[in-house]
């Protein structure tokens, strides 16, 4: 009786260790970066101030992620285009005061891995496909478990509704570079 004991309680320490942690984001050590084509010969970078991601882990893979980022703290170090771009043209913050990621799948093939999920923004839900690298696992001064990895991509403004005269005109690109890089701490 004892051994089927002793053996049950290795086999739920074994399982509960196999388990995915809950991350919360630390945001002083987390960014989440833009980069587009300016009248296609210089680049326009951009980055959001505001933002919030739940994460569950294991041993390097994401098992789940949700973010959503704040759209009015978007900052590109200008405050007219900043402006700007928190009008209906674009981000139409009045009406749409976040975007969420929500990943549905995390894939790895060897030293590759890549993250699916759905980016909502305006109301308008899409797929995307990010690259993941994983930076790391340490524990902190506090002894909770620390984890970095970055994220890259790249997105259609068209796809969004993003100001389709800007679109016409050839004054900024369709295309959207998105690099972020993330820490978090176990719960």
């Amino acid at each position: 009786m004892n051994k089927i004991i002793t053996s049950s309680l290795m086999a739920l320490a074994i399982i509960g260790s196999a388990q995915a942690a809950e991350y919360a984001l630390d945001k002083a050590h987390s960014s989440v970066n833009f980069r587009i084509k300016h009248m296609g010969i210089s680049s326009v970078n951009g980055k959001f101030d505001n933002f919030d991601a739940n994460i569950d882990a294991q041993n390097g893979t994401i098992k789940s992620l949700t973010a959503i980022i704040k759209t009015a703290s978007v900052d590109t170090d200008n405050k007219k285009r900043d402006e700007h771009l928190r009008s209906a043209d674009f981000f139409d913050v009045a009406k749409f005061d976040d975007m969420k990621f929500q990943m549905n799948e995390f894939k790895k093939d060897g030293d590759d891995a890549k993250v699916y999920g759905t980016l909502t923004i305006k109301g308008v839900s899409k797929p995307v496909k990010l690259d993941y690298e994983f930076g790391g696992a340490k524990k902190d001064d506090n002894g909770k478990e620390r984890i970095g990895f970055n994220l890259e991509g790249k997105i259609k403004r068209s796809d969004f509704g993003f100001a389709d005269s800007f679109t016409s005109n050839a004054m900024l690109g369709d295309e959207v570079k998105i690099n972020i890089d993330v820490e978090a701490v176990s719960k």
